[in-house]
């Protein structure tokens, strides 16, 4: 229901602050932002309520052709001044509807995660989940790819790397040890970069933790922020990562979230911090619990990692989110959760352990994955661990407050997150009811998922490697 207040609240921004465009916004299936602009003179009451008509049969997993149209219905409860256009603009976020019924299309990314957190208030088991996703990404200074009958391969670098100490631009000030976590000025040359991101995330009302530099030596970032409910986090990603590489062109630069665009160096995650609410108090807080956790929390945890193979296809949803998923990369593996260890796919941060702190953080997802999706999906895989009262520690999930990927420890009998796309794919396959509870996920939408999925592998099948030259050019 489009709030009225809020509806007038914005028609009468768009004449005082004399906006000149309004932008409305949807996110597709893959996750990819898109946008239709109408101009700010043309928006009244009706706009709200009339929305704007599309074709949904030329998007991946969204409408036949002999059924494609579809409605944006513009959201005026989430709207932001866009830094980056030359003529004043106004976005809103937008819902999809089906204009035959009126109602929520349910393949809307955005309508799933609503669906999510009204399921979770009808459960009783919570009103509210909050989160608070990492952002992790590298900016380059150079970002050439390229693949056709005749070749392919790619060129990524940053001045900040030591590949690049040739370079006379370095003027020496590159990360000379192997970790570039929390490096200072000059050598972490992108300070300024990350704090006009910040200033941006705050302008559009995104609360910001703080921003550092990241592990990886080739312009590896991270930026933080505060919590949100699921879907205003979830709208925040798809804000974030717009302003991220807005920014990074104005300052001739490229920004990536793929999970692993270099060899050697750390992937770019996207951790997920996570607490519930009932009636705004905290549930997942017992101080006689192991780090605190109440009941309800370990059971939300073992839903996560009984589920976690199916959730990766929604999380990890590329093929290259699976090329950061190796050992000794600072990024999980194997299905356990633990206290501040990160090897495990959930940790429990100490440094978070208080009535009004207490949260855990899931460690797969990256940013490759479409946030609604993704979030819902973890969220639904908490609610039936819950609803199932399932124990992490008979489930075999921990706690194991030890680094699984020492030398030597035996992990054989860990349950592993899945190794290839493929794999996660077969896994929601098999294990997909959870997200179907309450209407969630339509068993449409998941059959649509998997299809378009099934597609993006294959598109890698006949297509050599650039490496399998160098091994098997001259056998």
């Amino acid at each position: 229901m489009v709030s009225g207040r809020m509806m007038k609240i914005q028609l009468d921004r768009i004449i005082q602050e004399k906006f000149e465009e309004v932008d409305v916004r949807f996110t597709d299936v893959k996750g990819h932002w898109r946008h239709v602009t109408v101009p700010a003179g043309t928006v009244d009451e009706a706009f709200f309520s009339r929305g704007i008509g599309f074709d949904g049969s030329t998007l991946a997993a969204m409408t036949s052709t002999e059924a494609a149209d579809l409605v944006l219905k513009p959201d005026p409860m989430r709207v932001f001044e866009d830094p980056f256009t030359e003529r004043k603009t106004l976005v809103m976020f937008a819902d999809i509807v089906n204009p035959k019924t009126g109602k929520l299309f349910p393949k809307d990314p955005r309508s799933i995660a609503r669906k999510a957190a009204d399921f979770l208030r009808r459960t009783n088991i919570a009103t509210d989940s909050f989160w608070a996703p990492e952002f992790e990404f590298y900016l380059f200074d150079e970002a050439r790819f390229w693949s056709d009958g005749e070749g392919q391969g790619y060129r990524l670098a940053n001045v900040e790397s030591p590949q690049s100490s040739g370079n006379g631009e370095s003027k020496g000030l590159v990360h000379s040890c192997k970790s570039g976590y929390h490096m200072m000025y000059p050598v972490d040359s992108l300070h300024d970069v990350r704090a006009e991101v910040v200033k941006l995330m705050q302008k559009a009302g995104i609360q910001v933790k703080y921003h550092h530099h990241e592990v990886g030596r080739t312009g590896q970032c991270e930026v933080e922020v505060t919590f949100s409910p699921l879907l205003s986090a979830a709208d925040n990603v798809m804000l974030t990562k717009h302003i991220v590489r807005n920014v990074a062109l104005r300052y001739n630069l490229t920004a990536t979230f793929m999970p692993k665009p270099l060899e050697g160096e750390p992937g770019s995650g996207m951790h997920f911090h996570i607490f519930m609410t009932r009636n705004q108090e905290r549930i997942f807080f017992d101080k006689k619990g192991y780090c605190r956790l109440s009941d309800v929390a370990l059971s939300a945890i073992a839903g996560v990692l009984h589920h976690a193979p199916a959730v990766c296809a929604f999380s990890n949803s590329s093929v290259n989110s699976y090329h950061r998923l190796i050992p000794v990369q600072e990024a999980p593996v194997y299905r356990f959760f633990s206290g501040p260890n990160r090897s495990a796919a959930i940790r429990i941060p100490s440094y978070a352990r208080s009535p009004e702190a207490l949260r855990f953080e899931y460690r797969v997802p990256d940013g490759c994955g479409n946030p609604y999706l993704s979030m819902s999906a973890v969220l639904m895989a908490a609610v039936d661990g819950i609803r199932k009262r399932m124990d992490p520690t008979a489930e075999g999930f921990g706690p194991i407050d030890d680094n699984v990927f020492a030398e030597g420890y035996d992990t054989e009998n860990l349950a592993a997150l899945p190794g290839n796309l493929g794999e996660a794919l077969d896994a929601l396959e098999a294990d997909r009811g959870f997200l179907e509870e309450g209407g969630v996920f339509s068993p449409e939408m998941v059959d649509e998922y998997i299809r378009m999925k099934r597609e993006e592998i294959s598109v890698f099948r006949g297509s050599p490697h650039p490496r399998e030259h160098l091994l098997y050019f001259n056998l």
